[in-house]
This record gives structure tokens, sequence and C-alpha cells, in this order.
């Protein structure tokens, strides 16, 4: 759309900033090196040469899953083979949900020869009789016995699937680019399955990467279920944005449509969103809808303030507050009251409670990630700001709890 017709549609209706798990923003900005890396990674596998996977770790709202969904458009578009999961945590549903995105990454191959080349791979694989891995088919299995066997044999299939797409790949100077978002809450069958194929194709010099995103304990986890998995990937922390990105995240945007923050305005911007992602497009989106000007001024930036507040409280931290059973919350209310990062031990105190009463909830509350620890002993917010969101607001325990705690 050329600027005159710009110049002719109402402001509201051109506001670039959208909150939104995993949305893409207008401007990915601070995450050059890793868009760098992808580069690198691309260039090296057309080469026939091999490079570490990557795993990205940090708090929710940094935009970890946009940045998976931008290197996974990188590769797409070099025509590598790739696929995006998300892990659940079901072994069974996670290996169906690997096989279905790799058929179907599979149909996305523009290149006629290399696309029937792999769905032949896709089709000997599905052909593969596994009894004499698995035992005897003529015994009975019921039950767990028989779940047993289909994610074991799902596991097989996985394995031989991605050897022959990489052997395959490799030949075409490609390679197979496997995305993984919420990787610390994949169940650890799975995990361990992807982690040893990763380690097995790099042994065979074949061209397959794991690129995973979670949360800070992600690097912990991945070492706890393959000891060797600290030597195969390339740790990235994903923390908040210098004020300069964040600078850019809210005038880039406004910019390509003509307009701007003018100086008072970015300054505020810049310390309300405290160089979280997530926040520069609530606050972005808040303050352009309150503007009725161009430069967009300090005064617009002030009346969107509740307005923002109140989205980043739906957004972010009420769904997650229901999460929480009562004595969740008040396990949560009492970090809250310590400070963002505090020790078990302080919690128990405050709680009147000792260390080992409250350890079940504590880990309940991890397992649900609202909680993490970053040091043993120690546990902090998985979510930036929540606790100032429970001094701030007081949730009340009666407010409906929707049972998974």
């Amino acid at each position: 759309m050329d600027a005159d017709a710009i110049a002719k549609l109402p402001l509201h209706s051109l506001n670039p900033f959208m909150p939104g798990a995993g949305k893409q923003p207008p401007e990915l900005v601070g995450r050059t090196h890793d868009l760098e890396l992808m580069d690198r990674m691309i260039a090296r596998t057309k080469l026939g040469l091999l490079d570490r996977g990557i795993v990205y770790s940090g708090l929710r709202g940094m935009g970890k899953t946009v940045l998976l969904l931008k290197l996974n458009g990188m590769a797409t578009r070099q025509g590598m083979v790739t696929v995006q999961v998300e892990a659940n945590g079901d072994a069974a549903a996670e290996y169906d949900e690997l096989l279905h995105e790799m058929s179907l990454s599979i149909m996305r191959v523009r290149k006629t020869d290399v696309r029937e080349r792999l769905s032949s791979v896709f089709s000997h694989i599905g052909s593969v009789n596994l009894d004499f891995v698995l035992g005897s088919a003529k015994i009975e299995l019921n039950g767990s016995a028989e779940e047993q066997r289909a994610v074991r044999a799902s596991s097989y299939k996985l394995e031989l699937l991605i050897e022959g797409l990489a052997e395959s790949l490799k030949a075409s100077g490609l390679g197979l680019f496997l995305f993984v978002d919420e990787f610390q809450d994949m169940s650890s069958e799975v995990m361990m399955t992807l982690i040893t194929v990763q380690h097995k194709m790099g042994q065979r010099n074949l061209p397959f990467y794991i690129i995973g995103a979670g949360l800070p304990n992600l690097p912990g986890v991945l070492t706890k279920a393959r000891s060797y998995a600290e030597r195969l990937f390339e740790y990235r922390s994903i923390g908040r944005l210098d004020d300069a990105a964040v600078a850019d995240g809210f005038q880039k945007p406004a910019r390509e449509l003509g307009y701007a923050f003018d100086d008072q305005a970015l300054s505020r911007l810049i310390d309300l969103s405290n160089g979280y992602p997530y926040f520069i497009q609530a606050y972005g989106k808040a303050a352009w809808d309150a503007s009725d000007s161009n430069p967009i001024t300090v005064g617009a930036v002030e009346k969107g303030e509740p307005v923002a507040r109140a989205d980043l409280d739906q957004g972010l931290y009420v769904s997650r507050w229901q999460r929480a059973t009562p004595l969740g919350r008040e396990y949560l209310a009492a970090m809250a009251a310590i400070g963002d990062t505090c020790t078990s031990a302080q919690v128990a105190n405050h709680m009147g409670r000792s260390v080992s009463d409250l350890s079940s909830i504590r880990f309940s509350l991890i397992e649900l990630g609202l909680i993490y620890s970053p040091e043993r002993g120690q546990i902090a917010f998985t979510v930036p700001g929540m606790d100032e969101f429970i001094r701030r607001v007081m949730p009340a325990e009666t407010q409906s709890y929707d049972g998974r705690g």
C-alpha cells in the first residue's frame, strides 16, 4: 500500500502492534545474532557440513515462540525441510504429532524430485514390520502394555524416518530442521529419543537439527534426560531487550506507516515495557489506539497504560493464577510478598510451614510451568511481572480454579 493510501486510513485501523502468543511482531528486534546463527546453519548444510542444534531458554513473554517461527521461515525459504511441534507431555500424542507434521512437511517441498524421494522414504518406513524388535505379535497385549508397545513402535519408526529423510536430503544439499516449542514439557520418552537421534545423526554426518525453546530450566532438563545433551546443542539465553532494541520495537513499525512516537512518549514506553517483547506489543497497541495525533505523545501513552495493564493481566497472569490450587495460590502470594526470586525456606517461613510440608505444592507449581528453580533451593516466577500482579491485584483465592493443579 502506498503512502497516499495509508494517509487516508483512520489511525486506529493502522495499528501495527498486536499482543498474542506466538504472533509475529511487526519488527523482530534484538535477535540479530540468533538470525545469523540460522543463516550459518543453513549455509553449512548446503555445503554438506554439520552444525549443532540450538536450545533457547528464557522466561515467558520473551519472544521464544516468535523466534522459532522466524527461524523456521528462514530455513523453509532456503529449501530446507522444517517441522514445528509443541511439546505436551503425552508421549503417544507427541509421536503422533511428529510423524504427522513430518508427512506434511514433505508435501510442502516444492522441488518435485526431492519431494518424491522423501515421500518414498516415508512410505517405506510406514510399511516396515517392527515385530522383530517389539516381540511376537501373537501375544495379546491390553491396556498400558499395549500403549507402551505402540509408543515404542513410534520411537523406532521416528528414528528410522529421520535417518532416511536426512540421508536423502544430504544428497541434495538440504537438511531436516525440527523446531520444538515448550521443550521442557516434552515427555521423557520422546525427549530421550530425539536427543539420541540428534546424537546418532551427528555421528553419521547427517543433517538433522533440533532447534528447541523453553523455560530457563530447559538446559538442565535436557542434560538430565541424556548427559551428553550439554555437548549436542548451542545454548542461548533469551532475556530482556536493551533500551535501543526496545526503542526500535516501537519506532520502526510506526515509521513504516508514516507515524512516530515523540521523545517523551518513547521514553515512557521504554520504562513500561521493561525490555519484555510481549509488553512492547501491549503498550504499543494501547498507546496507538489512545492517540489522535502524529507524532504520538506521552499523553496517549498514559491514557493507554491502564488498558495495556488490563490486557496483560488477562493475557499473562489471571489464567496462570487460575491454574493453581488454593494452597498453590497461597504459595505464589508468599513468593510475591518476598520478591521475584526467593528460596523455598523463605516461602515456608513466610507461610509458617516447613519446607518438607510444601515440597509437593512446590513441585506441582513447577510442573504447571508457573515457577521454576534457577538454582538449587531457589524459586522464581516463569512470567515476568507475576509478583507485581499478585501484590497489585491481590487476586481472590475464591477465583475460579481450572483443575489443573
